[in-house]
């Protein structure tokens, strides 16, 4: 009988360790939680052999992906979950600082200060979720605003007009089915009148009463000031039944398929993806839509940026703080770039793919106008200093997070 537990017992323990990640030994693993797609395969094999040789140490990158950011919340919080590196947008590191769950970054190891690594412009705006530049290294960005079908739609959009009430038609506008997106552009659009004050009519966004009202409405979570957001909701779905767009709604726009909606709230990576040749979940390959437009509206925007950061509960805190270094060779960032369709803040990656797209002839292949097309996709990748001025950036909703979730919710019933 002890013979036959004891083979019970060593049953379970096998099956047990193959379910953890093959009996793999955790100190020859790092795990890394991102979005998908999001992170070039050749890189990660490449760190692993990179990393030996460094260290002399084993390694293997294990990588999994989360939908949505409020997804770290509840892996990391509730569930102290096994991942080493985790990316998060800028408002979830704010977070997640607070809550006590990053481990410092090893500066001996990647000091993002160092000079010309990361752009200046982006360092900065890393500050407002890390103010010490403890805990983060930046990864990539982009802006949210508005993409449009020009075949379809009369006139230049420049206004958030065109999706909060029906000015180019009824029905054919669709926000984004995400809580901070959909908040902070009805925020933005409330507030149409008092930006337009302060900016001296649009022409001038560094005004201080600018900067100040555009800092206020993200960081403004009052009833009063969510109210009024929720409002220009409210109002937006008395125009447009089909209001709220998924991650399949670009690749829609683009085919012309499954959807009657030309304007939409888009992020900037996901513009540019399906205006040249692109690939859709499924796998297949599309022509790329050059009738495509993309906007960050006179009024405002957003800039986001997605970072790196370990996970207070990583077991393989030296191959993270590594990992880091490599993220931010330029060639890796280039690479990373590239595969994601999102533009590194490395300074040197930054520079050269900016040259590389403007030196690139057949980019407007197709367009009506090659010229002017060539200039909004550079501004959609490459954002002016103009544009980056009238992008505010999110922060967490703090304690205001499960109230303005409940009215999120009740508004899109």
């Amino acid at each position: 009988m002890k013979k036959i537990l004891s083979l019970i017992v060593s049953f379970v323990l096998v099956f047990a360790c193959f379910s953890l990640a093959g009996c793999a030994n955790r100190s020859e693993q790092l795990k890394i939680y991102l979005p998908g797609e999001y992170i070039s395969s050749d890189v990660l094999e490449d760190f692993e052999e990179w990393y030996e040789e460094k260290t002399g140490k084993k390694v293997t990158v294990v990588e999994s992906n989360f939908n949505t950011v409020e997804e770290i919340f509840t892996a990391v919080e509730q569930d102290h979950a096994d991942f080493d590196l985790i990316c998060p947008s800028d408002y979830a590191v704010e977070r997640l600082i607070k809550k006590n769950c990053l481990i410092e970054i090893d500066k001996d190891i990647i000091d993002i200060e160092q000079d010309g690594l990361i752009r200046s412009e982006f360092l900065e705006r890393a500050k407002i979720s890390d103010p010490q530049l403890k805990y983060s290294v930046p990864y990539m960005y982009g802006t949210f605003g508005i993409m449009y079908d020009t075949s379809a739609v009369e006139g230049e959009i420049t206004s958030w007009d065109a999706i909060f009430t029906d000015k180019y038609g009824k029905n054919i506008s669709s926000n984004k089915d995400s809580i901070r997106e959909a908040i902070f552009s009805a925020a933005i659009y409330a507030n149409r009148e008092e930006l337009k004050e302060a900016s001296n009519g649009f022409t001038d966004y560094n005004t201080d009463a600018y900067q100040g009202l555009i800092k206020k409405i993200y960081s403004d979570f009052s009833s009063e000031s969510i109210d009024k957001a929720i409002d220009a909701l409210k109002q937006m779905r008395t125009f447009h039944t089909d209001t709220w767009g998924g991650e399949q709604l670009k690749y829609y726009m683009a085919t012309g398929t499954q959807t009657n909606i030309k304007i939409a709230l888009m992020w900037s990576c996901d513009a540019g993806y399906v205006m040249n040749d692109f690939e859709d979940d499924n796998g297949v390959e599309h022509e790329g839509n050059k009738n495509l437009w993309y906007v960050v509206p006179e009024e405002g925007g957003n800039i986001y940026l997605d970072n790196w950061v370990i996970n207070k509960y990583a077991k393989n805190v030296e191959a993270a703080q590594y990992f880091l270094q490599y993220l931010c060779f330029k060639d890796v960032a280039i690479e990373n770039s590239e595969y994601a369709g999102a533009i590194s803040v490395v300074a040197d990656a930054y520079n050269e793919l900016k040259a590389e797209y403007e030196n690139d002839d057949e980019i407007a292949k197709g367009a009506k106008d090659p010229v002017a097309w060539k200039k909004m996709y550079l501004e959609t990748l490459f954002p002016s200093e103009e544009t980056l001025a009238r992008c505010g950036t999110m922060i967490d909703f703090g304690d205001a997070d499960r109230d303005i979730s409940l009215k999120f919710v009740n508004v899109k019933k």
